[in-house]
């Protein structure tokens, strides 16, 4: 780059001051806003393809204005400088989740069912039995207790510190994809209604049974998941790639 600070064109005035692009860069660099901003740059590029048409973008705008009772146009108005907006800005803003739904179809949803089938354990939906602490000799005392049948999950999980009431230690359904995957193949292995040794997860012991596991079927509400899945897992990768070649002049 040429030249020095002073000839670069001012982007942004404040008062009296103005901030031109080198400075406003340098400070988001200084605060660290760098990653967010390459995501911004890289969704924005990337769903330049995907148009909703204008009576979807004004109806979007019309719900946003009734919710946020924005009816009159001097509210609106206000609402707008406040916000640091203007409208054009606001609808890209409300359009943007919308773009994404379709661009990840657009982009996935043709092999939502070769995803599915690739990893169909991890969408099987368990429901299992667990009590944590960082205490292992207290923990090994719960397992012999909950082994043996001296004690109940529903007993034992009442004691523990900060427990409500109707506390049962019970976990989910939830997807086998949302469960600690040492924990998960501990499960599988012991199978249900057998309690598994204590077993060390980061800083905490656990001690859980497996009550239920159901296997996973590809309904609406799983395609939704495996299409998210791929959009996040692309965006993470396109956007460290992006970030690793940043030069700066």
């Amino acid at each position: 780059m040429t030249g020095n600070c002073s000839s670069i064109e001012p982007v942004l005035w404040l008062d009296k001051h103005t901030v031109d692009s080198k400075k406003l860069l340098d400070t988001l660099r200084r605060q660290g806003h760098m990653a967010s901003l390459v995501q911004e740059l890289v969704l924005e590029k990337e769903l330049e393809t995907v148009n909703l048409g204008l009576e979807e973008e004004q109806r979007l705008l019309k719900e946003f204005r009734s919710t946020k009772n924005l009816e009159d146009s001097d509210s609106y108005l206000d609402f707008l400088n406040r916000s640091q907006l203007d409208e054009t800005l606001l609808l890209q803003s409300l359009s943007r989740p919308y773009k994404v739904v379709r661009y990840r179809e657009q982009r996935w949803g043709h092999c939502t069912n070769t995803l599915y089938l690739k990893n169909k354990e991890r969408y099987d939906r368990i429901v299992y039995r667990c009590l944590e602490a960082i205490d292992a000799d207290v923990m090994q005392e719960v397992f012999f207790r909950l082994k043996d049948r001296e004690d109940s999950w529903e007993n034992l999980a009442c004691q523990f510190p900060g427990a409500k009431p109707d506390a049962n230690a019970r976990q989910g359904p939830v997807l086998a994809a949302d469960i600690e995957p040492k924990l998960l193949q501990a499960l599988r292995y012991a199978g249900p209604g057998r309690v598994i040794k204590p077993l060390s997860l980061g800083t905490k012991i656990v001690v859980a049974e497996l009550e239920s596991l159901k296997a996973s079927h590809l309904d609406s509400e799983l395609r939704t998941r495996i299409l998210r899945e791929e959009f996040n897992s692309w965006l993470k990768k396109e956007c460290a790639r992006v970030l690793r070649k940043l030069r700066y002049s």
